[in-house]
């Protein structure tokens, strides 16, 4: 395994947002002067913000005429209230009440308050964060999915192979130090990533061995992120393909990561493994096996959590037969062994593809689970709350958060230091009149009920009439509520990485 510092055109990006620094940056649910190109819909029923003036800039030139810039003397000081959008405001709707879509310092509630962007190797190249981990001391991880394409003079394209890129901020959104995982001709593909109590961090992929894919955890030192040590996970079955899914901290320190692992002719079946923080050492290990149809139990793994006594729920999609998957969360103690209990609440018998999402868990030990339909002309997806003991709090479903625009998807779900859901995706929109349409990122923040507190969209701001595209693969909160959304942002066809910073 090498780490390599990425060099070319590994410039990073933190700018902190304001209404008076970006007037592209807010737009509202309607044709006001808001915030950052987010719309706000805030309280427990959805409410849209009001309208506001902006504050005229013109003044009186030497000659009495009218003219823009310098007015020569300190502008008043901004008052938060006054219905004027003033420097530091994302919004103002005349009045100071938090729960209207503008709140009391008269910022976009949910609102977009930093982002972070780094570029690919060249205009062609592939470039999207697949997972965002936060870090102790308030700075965060950003684990990206880097594919290098360049062309020559005469347009032939030469394609690279999937590598992983790491590259850590600091506190104040700078980047501290930027490496690039490329195991020489190996495609090395990223899913997930975690920072522990010390800084470092660790990363799982699935990589090409030399017997088909491999699942590898890789642990990097905080510091600057050399590769301190590497463990890999191959099926017995020869030639098939093992796959990572998951990573997440025990609260002993160590690590378990989740994939899918072919152990027999059978099919692949969710693996759970935990490693020592030290050496990446197994500790112990286990295989779920879903039902099957008598023939085959292809099942897959997806994203894990641990509680704080050491439970360990993974999400997984079950093979029950060829037209039909079930999306099931699973429950392992804390030493591993079989499976405690599974969850699978889509299970009706009809014919259906679905998969796991997301999985996190509260102080409480209360486990949040997602599922998506993975096949069908009509996307959806699910969001539970879920007890310990196996027992349903409450559900939710794509049209409880749906509105204008289509595609919608949920591209990250977690809990939030007080127990609040933060749900996270994207949507497609469209103007039919000039034929443009574009991709948004929205984010919803919900009670421990379920029920909606705050829910924003980001539109990348752009000159142009066509904005550019955000797509969404990961989020995560952090121990300060912030939620980091992480995923693309493709400007005029070029991609760059992205971690939006989202307020509490």
């Amino acid at each position: 395994m090498l780490g390599s510092l990425a060099t070319r055109r590994s410039v990073a990006i933190f700018a902190l947002l304001s209404a008076c620094s970006d007037s592209a940056a807010t737009t509202t649910d309607d044709d006001s002067t808001g915030a950052a190109s987010s719309t706000s819909e805030s309280g427990a029923s959805t409410s849209t913000t009001t309208g506001t003036t902006t504050a005229p800039t013109t003044t009186a030139g030497p000659d009495g005429t009218g003219s823009s810039g310098d007015p020569g003397f300190e502008p008043p000081a901004p008052v938060c209230g006054n219905g004027y959008l003033e420097a530091g405001e994302q919004c103002d709707d005349g009045n100071d009440v938090d729960d209207d879509g503008c709140d009391g310092a008269c910022l976009v509630p949910c609102g977009l308050a930093g982002e972070a962007v780094a570029l690919a190797p060249s205009a062609e190249s592939e470039l999207w964060v697949v997972a965002v981990a936060p870090a102790p001391d308030g700075g965060f991880v950003a684990i990206a999915r880097q594919r290098e394409i360049t062309s020559d003079e005469e347009g032939m394209q030469t394609f690279g192979l999937a590598r992983t890129r790491a590259i850590r901020y600091a506190p104040d959104g700078q980047p501290q130090w930027d490496v690039l995982l490329a195991p020489a001709d190996i495609r090395f593909t990223p899913v997930d990533g975690v920072v522990d109590a010390d800084g470092h961090v660790y990363v799982v992929a699935t990589v090409a061995g030399a017997d088909e894919d491999d699942i590898r955890a890789v642990k990097l030192d905080g510091t600057d992120g050399h590769v301190l040590w590497t463990m890999d996970k191959d099926g017995a079955e020869p030639m098939s393909d093992d796959r990572a899914s998951g990573i997440a901290l025990a609260p002993d320190g160590d690590v378990v990561i989740a994939g899918d692992v072919s152990d027999g002719p059978g099919g692949g079946d969710v693996w759970l493994g935990k490693l020592t923080a030290g050496e990446g050492t197994e500790v112990w290990s286990t295989v779920w096996s879903g039902a099957g149809n008598g023939m085959f139990s292809n099942d897959d793994a997806g994203r894990l959590a641990v509680a704080g006594d050491g439970s360990i729920y993974v999400g997984a999609r079950e093979y029950v037969d060829y037209n039909i998957g079930e999306a099931v969360l699973l429950k392992f103690a804390a030493d591993g062994g079989p499976a405690e209990w599974k969850f699978s609440p889509l299970a009706d018998g009809s014919v259906h593809n679905h998969g796991p999402g997301w999985v996190s868990v509260d102080a409480a030990g209360d486990v949040l689970y997602t599922a998506v339909r993975l096949q069908g002309a009509v996307p959806n997806f699910w969001v539970y709350k879920v007890g310990p003991d196996n027992e349903l709090l409450w559900e939710r479903a794509l049209a409880d958060y749906e509105d204008d625009g289509d595609q919608w998807s949920l591209d990250g779900a977690a809990f939030a230091p007080d127990g609040e859901v933060v749900l996270a995706g994207s949507l497609r929109l469209k103007d039919k009149v000039a034929a443009l349409e574009w991709r948004e990122a929205w984010l919803a923040r919900l009670g421990g009920d379920g029920e909606v507190r705050c829910r924003v969209r980001h539109r990348a701001p752009s000159p142009d009439l066509l904005p550019p595209d955000v797509v969404t693969y990961d989020a995560a909160v952090g121990a300060d509520a912030t939620t980091y959304v992480g995923g693309v942002l493709v400007v005029a066809g070029e991609q760059q990485s992205w971690v939006g910073l989202f307020r509490p």
